[in-house]
């Protein structure tokens, strides 16, 4: 299983619908019994005023790590690389832990 991305309004989602569990990084989807470690991360979907994506940036999902090795900046719902503005939307990139 490949890693995935969960936005933060999708993880409140599963959770007040019991659909998952969290334990400190790692959230276990209760109906499937898989397990996967997360850590925040953002998915970019848009660049602010709907400017050029000089970065091709757009649909890709980045953790913290890789943005702060990228040098951007990230802010609520923006990400600021180099001298562009990213809309961003917020949440964690799950990996999957071995059964």
């Amino acid at each position: 299983m490949a890693r995935l991305f969960i936005s933060v309004e999708r993880l409140e989602s599963w959770t007040a619908e019991n659909r998952v569990a969290l334990d400190g990084d790692r959230m276990i989807l209760t109906e499937l019994g898989r397990a996967f470690r997360i850590r925040p991360a953002v998915h970019f979907v848009g660049v602010t005023g709907n400017e050029a994506d000089p970065h091709d940036l757009v649909g890709l999902v980045k953790d913290e790590q890789q943005l702060a090795a990228m040098g951007a900046d990230h802010m609520a719902n923006s990400v600021i690389y180099v001298d562009t503005a990213y809309e961003v939307q917020n949440g964690f990139v799950g990996e999957p832990l071995p059964p």
